[in-house]
């Protein structure tokens, strides 16, 4: 039973991995494609893996066969959302991953939320949610590795006021245990469900309230597909 479930756990990140590969092209895209894309990353996937998993998404209506060998995504769905890292978040990313291999982080940005918002503000800070035990080792390591930077320990709502609309702010928070991640490239990503959770529960999002925070909701689950189920309970379990 235990293979059977790790095996099931392995097969739906890997079915996620190409689905966020293919809302991400603008173009269709071969095996070959998809092979590449893999070998470029951190997980090894076979071809007869991929063959499998592709299968299964065009018969379950989240990819489309549009030629011989051609895949796209499916326009009968709504595309998932994917934050799309920067350079300088992945090459964070990438670092702490190399630094502190076993433990779950997450590096993203506040602005994530922008694409949703009608009143954009100038809040660009970075977030590193990962998991409790690891934050001060994290914490120190990011004092180090950026000088320039204001790096802040789990922050009160007076620091979230008074730091948060300023340059360079890196903000170390502990990661929600029940927190959706999803992966691009071996980094893990904030996940829609987990995005519109924090900007209600979390001090960090408080500049976010009112009208404004009802507009994001609605054009997310307008535009992307959110799990409204997961959404819900999330909310209730972390209120």
């Amino acid at each position: 039973m235990f293979f059977a479930n790790k095996y099931y756990r392995e097969s739906m990140s890997i079915s996620s991995e190409i689905i966020n590969f293919a809302a991400f092209r603008t173009n269709p895209f071969s095996k070959k494609d998809l092979l590449k894309f893999f070998k470029a990353g951190t997980e090894e996937v076979s071809a007869e893996t991929v063959n499998v998993l592709l299968d299964r998404l065009v018969e379950g209506g989240k990819l489309a066969k549009i030629g011989r060998g051609l895949f796209s995504f499916s326009g009968n769905i709504k595309p998932p959302y994917i934050y799309k890292q920067s350079e300088a978040e992945i090459e964070m990313a990438s670092d702490l991953k190399r630094m502190f291999p076993f433990v779950t982080c997450c590096v993203w940005k506040a602005n994530a939320i922008t694409p949703f918002m009608q009143h954009i503000p100038s809040m660009s800070f970075v977030l590193v949610d990962v998991e409790r035990i690891a934050m001060d080792a994290v914490f120190q390591h990011l004092q180090r590795k950026y000088p320039k930077s204001m790096i802040l320990l789990n922050p009160t709502r007076r620091d979230c006021d008074r730091y948060l609309n300023m340059d360079n702010i890196i903000v170390v928070r502990p990661l929600i245990a029940e927190a959706p991640l999803s992966t691009y490239r071996g980094m893990y990503i904030p996940s829609i469900e987990k995005i519109l959770v924090d900007i209600v529960c979390d001090i960090e999002f408080d500049y976010v309230c009112g009208a404004e925070l009802s507009h994001i909701y609605d054009n997310a689950l307008e535009s992307v597909n959110v799990n409204q189920k997961k959404t819900i309970a999330l909310l209730i379990a972390t209120k």
